[in-house]
């Protein structure tokens, strides 16, 4: 049975003749597929290119990832100069001067000094450099590891599922043994009180339908042929292959409904005692499956 778990992480960093590649994704699960990418500037013109490539290999979860490209030889910032800005500060200056009686001498390490003309940003790497050329050999190795360390967590929590379904399906065959054991000696308590508090007012044939209506009150025998079918539909979707994680939560419910009720048809203690436990188990599946994609 092959299962992903939304939960990964991959790093990897390639160099190459003209660039740094740095490309990091995080994934946990969630509902649908939620990718936020973050990173240098300009490589929101590739972000398109980058989500399709995700949504190729993760069925759901809420992916980050983090880009980082830097061209060799070259600063990943660049200063901008407000030419107008330092213009104005020269004729004001010079005017100020002019006004006091004082020459003004301004020198490149006066007009460098006033820094309001001056902003560093980071480098827009979308012009003149093949970003998706550059990225793809990083990010496509980066999804392999990704997938690697998800498929390796699947294949933990597969092994884990196997053995508590396993626990459930041992768990319905003794609340099964323990009623039909209990059916037969709840029949004949019931027939006992029913012929106690009416005594002669009814007919035997009577006592018999109104213990038969009790009994089958109690009878929990749909349910558990509904919860092995559940057990069934399970299997069957963990075998399937690709995302399951929907479905096998909605299973989880039906399977929770069903315990559900037969703890609440059941009056016998062993029963009580097996729901319990089957409950504690389908609680660690359901916790479980909220992490498979």
């Amino acid at each position: 049975m092959m299962l992903k778990s939304m939960t990964g992480f991959s790093r990897v960093r390639i160099e190459n003749d003209a660039h740094e590649v740095v490309v990091e994704i995080r994934t946990v699960n969630h509902r649908y597929l939620d990718v936020r990418t973050r990173g240098s500037a300009g490589l929101t013109t590739v972000d398109k290119k980058v989500r399709d490539r995700l949504a190729q290999s993760l069925g759901r979860g809420k992916v980050d990832v983090s880009l980082y490209l830097k061209p060799k030889g070259e600063s990943t910032h660049q200063i901008e100069v407000d030419r107008p800005l330092l213009a104005e500060f020269v004729r004001v200056t010079t005017e100020l001067g002019k006004e006091i009686g004082i020459e003004a001498s301004l020198e490149l390490r006066d007009l460098i000094g006033f820094s309001p003309a001056f902003q560093v940003k980071e480098r827009d790497l979308s012009e003149g450099t093949s970003l998706w050329d550059a990225l793809e050999p990083a990010l496509d190795q980066a999804i392999e590891e990704l997938e690697h360390m998800r498929a390796a967590e699947g294949a933990e929590m597969a092994a884990d599922l196997e053995r508590r379904l396993k626990e459930l399906a041992t768990l319905v065959d003794d609340i099964e043994a323990r009623s039909n054991t209990r059916r037969e000696e709840r029949r004949e308590e019931l027939e006992a009180k029913v012929a106690e508090l009416v005594g002669s007012a009814l007919e035997p044939p009577a006592i018999a339908m109104e213990v038969a209506r009790l009994v089958e009150r109690a009878d929990i025998a749909e349910e558990i042929t509904r919860f092995r079918s559940h057990l069934e539909l399970w299997k069957g979707t963990m075998s399937s292959g690709g995302p399951c994680g929907k479905k096998l939560d909605f299973i989880v419910q039906e399977m929770n409904r069903e315990v559900n009720t037969i703890g609440s048809k059941s009056q016998d203690a062993k029963i009580s005692e097996h729901v319990i436990a089957m409950k504690s188990e389908i609680e660690r599946v359901r916790e479980q499956v909220q992490n498979i994609e």
